[in-house]
């Protein structure tokens, strides 16, 4: 059962009260688990200020893609440890603005009801975007974030029906190359010029500079 700390703390923020039960329930049931789980395993950090700090740094973020607190809500109970990761959020939204859509609702879309896909590394996305580069295959959120290891090398292995994208010889060395693509090569200006990432940028980059000068 949660503290009444912690119950302040989310009425304050998401304003959780006022929601609907149901989703109350769920909230503090996902909730709940989370911060259980750090206990149980004595992972330091998930404390008061820990929880405060990181929601306000997601409910920061989600904003500035104008979810709402409801969304923000749901999010939470999708994936409460999307607090663990909070900070490479803003990077992943502009990396996987190659496979928006053109109402530039896919990706907010996905972080709302495919929450846990967004526990993927940003490493990971920059390398899968990598290869797909080379070879010349579309991105698409499966193949960029969905697919697993295995799956997604699967799709560049020569087979009976050769296919231009097809390069390597076995999964292994699929594997092996993406393994070495170094996440310290990523141009995020090149991911922050996409036209998609053009209101979300301002957004997100104009409230740090308010924060600056506060």
């Amino acid at each position: 059962m949660l503290s009444k700390e912690f119950l302040e703390l989310f009425n304050t923020k998401l304003d959780l009260e006022k929601m609907e039960i149901d989703i109350q329930t769920s909230f503090l049931a996902s909730i709940t688990r989370y911060l259980d789980h750090g206990r149980k395993n004595k992972i330091n950090g998930r404390t008061l200020s820990f929880i405060s700090e990181k929601l306000d740094n997601l409910i920061f973020s989600l904003n500035c893609i104008d979810l709402n607190k409801k969304e923000i809500i749901k999010v939470l109970i999708n994936l409460p440890n999307i607090l663990n990761c909070v900070d490479d959020l803003y990077y992943k939204y502009l990396l996987l603005g190659i496979i928006e859509n053109e109402d530039n609702t896919l990706r907010k879309n996905k972080l709302v009801n495919k929450t846990k896909d967004f526990m993927v590394g940003l490493s990971k996305i920059y390398a899968r975007s990598q290869l797909l580069e080379k070879v010349g295959y579309e991105p698409s959120w499966n193949s960029l974030v969905h697919a697993s290891d295995r799956e997604f090398a699967s799709v560049f292995v020569q087979g009976k029906y050769q296919k231009p994208y097809q390069v390597f010889e076995s999964v292994n060395q699929v594997l092996d190359w993406l393994e070495n693509v170094n996440i310290e090569n990523l141009d995020i200006e090149y991911f922050k010029s996409l036209k998609v990432n053009e209101e979300f940028i301002e957004r997100y980059e104009g409230k740090i500079a308010s924060k600056g000068k506060n």
